[in-house]
């Protein structure tokens, strides 16, 4: 079932539900990898307001008006455009809503030089789609504090 979708950048009205949605989605497919204390468990919409002022931006998918969908990204020195804590309504999983949010990003951006993420190291089926969707591991990763192990993947301008 293909869920007809709008988008547009989230203002700080929008953090509460943003959240809830993260939240909930983290709960679900993340914490039986990574336990319950995920840094994404844990934020506040105070976490994403200082994450807006230092240039990243929050694009929602939303539903006949109803957030079902988020992704917050930034440009990088380089020119690409980094991505992440992309969070699915778990109501509304599976008929991609996150692939589309990954999408319309890089729809946003054709300027740029490439676009980035991480991925938890044992989160499979999360790195089985971004593979799916153009993105390689680039054999680089970081121990992200408090969290679990994660390994960046890119997609390269064709």
């Amino acid at each position: 079932m293909s869920v007809p979708l709008t988008y547009r950048l989230a203002t700080a009205e929008d953090y509460p539900v943003i959240l809830d949605i993260q939240r909930r989605a983290y709960l679900l497919k993340e914490a039986p990898l990574y336990g319950d204390d995920l840094p994404p468990l844990k934020e506040k919409p105070a976490t994403i307001a200082a994450e807006v002022a230092d240039g990243k931006q929050v694009l929602l998918a939303e539903q006949n008006g109803r957030v079902v969908g988020s992704l917050r990204f930034k440009r990088l020195a380089d020119g690409s455009i980094y991505w992440g804590r992309l969070s699915v309504d778990p109501v509304l999983q599976g008929n991609g809503i996150g692939q589309r949010l990954v999408a319309e990003v890089e729809a946003r951006h054709p300027d740029a030089s490439g676009f980035v993420l991480d991925c938890g190291k044992h989160s499979d089926e999360n790195r089985h789609i971004y593979t799916k969707m153009g993105y390689r591991e680039t054999g680089e990763g970081f121990q992200v504090p408090g969290g679990p192990y994660v390994l960046v993947m890119r997609k390269d301008k064709a």
